[in-house]
């Protein structure tokens, strides 16, 4: 359904789908006159049409009013709500916040601000917290395993306390594997860098921080998706993590930092996303206490970089999101016509068969090889 209506110059606009008003750049009922007679217009604009399509001419002749009567401008550009821009900003807000958090725990480990053993203390609490609340009301996956027609099978005929009793069981073998296998990687931690400078250290620990924080999937805490899909992004934290724990003289303070790391980038994720699902307005609550924790931990450290950190958290969380709505809203001009042309779509290997064992581009350059006779 499309509205006529009328911008500042006169110039005749319509709304689309979206609502947003866009331009007509070529209108043929201007050219015909129907002597104020709607059916009359029709008509000689039916016949036109039907004698434009039913002449004798070639196959690739346009006729141009036909051409010049699709002709669109921004018909087909998703209008963006700066609420929904400003809460995804937030997200990604909030990945940078825990990584200056990091930074700052570590940084008071170094310089002695805080004893390591209360840093163990506060890390091990947050591990059992965090287990428990997954034991209790953490989703079971195998729960939702359904079969090639939607059916459920597997967990689904477990009773609730068959599956209470194996998301505990899970929570304690995470639990186990992550400490015992960060005590056992914490010695090696201090050789890992041995013939590295500082400087180098961290700067490399840095880029791979910067690297994390670009490359994090965001649609997982966003709910767009079901699935954590950020394995580079995840690699990159955990560089980062051990080239920071190897810079510490004892084993124990290596050990407590690479489990603070832990819980920051790969465990943390699951938990903004159980508050996000549960209340947006209280995913809000948290980020804001995060970026003040945030804001007073640099404080310590120093001032300057305090208020570098409180000018870049509020352009990325409220200025970024005004200036794409904005943007999109005066600057975007999308002609949209007839010769557009179809969106590719890469489905490579779907719908096809190969042998075990054969690997997937070897499948692919031998089903699209070319045959010499040709």
């Amino acid at each position: 359904v499309m509205t006529r209506l009328v911008d500042a110059t006169g110039e005749a606009m319509e709304v689309g789908v979206t609502r947003r008003p866009y331009r007509v750049l070529y209108d043929p009922r201007a050219g015909v006159d129907d002597g104020g007679d709607d059916d009359a217009g029709d008509a000689a604009r039916a016949s036109a049409s039907s004698t434009a399509t039913t002449s004798a001419v070639d196959d690739n002749y346009t006729d141009p009013e036909l051409f010049l009567s699709r002709l669109r401008i921004n018909a087909n550009v998703r209008h963006r709500r700066w609420r929904a821009s400003a809460l995804t900003s937030m997200t990604i807000s909030q990945q940078c916040c825990v990584v200056v958090l990091h930074a700052c725990a570590h940084g008071t480990m170094r310089t002695g601000m805080v004893d390591v053993d209360a840093w163990a203390r506060r890390a091990r609490g947050a591990l059992v917290v965090g287990l428990c609340a997954w034991a209790c009301i953490g989703d079971d996956v195998r729960d939702d395993t359904r079969d090639d027609d939607g059916a459920r099978c597997g967990g689904g005929r477990r009773t609730p306390l068959v599956r209470f009793l194996w998301r505990v069981l899970r929570s304690v073998r995470l639990g186990a594997l992550t400490t015992c296998g960060l005590a056992a990687l914490a010695p090696l931690c201090q050789t890992m860098t041995a013939a590295m400078s500082s400087d180098t250290a961290h700067v490399c620990a840095c880029l791979a921080l910067v690297t994390y924080a670009i490359t994090y999937d965001y649609a997982f805490m966003n709910l767009e998706t079901k699935q954590l899909a950020s394995t580079f992004s995840l690699g990159a934290s955990m560089f980062a993590s051990m080239l920071l724990a190897s810079r510490f003289d004892d084993a124990r303070s290596a050990y407590v930092d690479a489990l603070l790391a832990v819980e920051s980038y790969v465990l943390s994720p699951y938990v903004w996303r159980a508050v996000r699902s549960f209340s947006t307005t209280l995913h809000v609550c948290v980020i804001i206490v995060m970026h003040v924790v945030a804001f007073i931990a640099v404080r310590a450290h120093h001032a300057e970089l305090a208020i570098a950190y409180a000018v870049g958290a509020a352009c990325l969380a409220l200025g970024a999101p005004t200036f794409l709505v904005q943007s999109v809203a005066r600057s975007k001009t999308q002609i949209a016509g007839p010769w557009d042309e179809a969106l590719p779509s890469l489905e490579l290997f779907r719908n096809t068969e190969r042998a075990a064992g054969v690997p997937r581009y070897r499948h692919y350059v031998a089903n699209k090889r070319i045959p010499k006779s040709l």
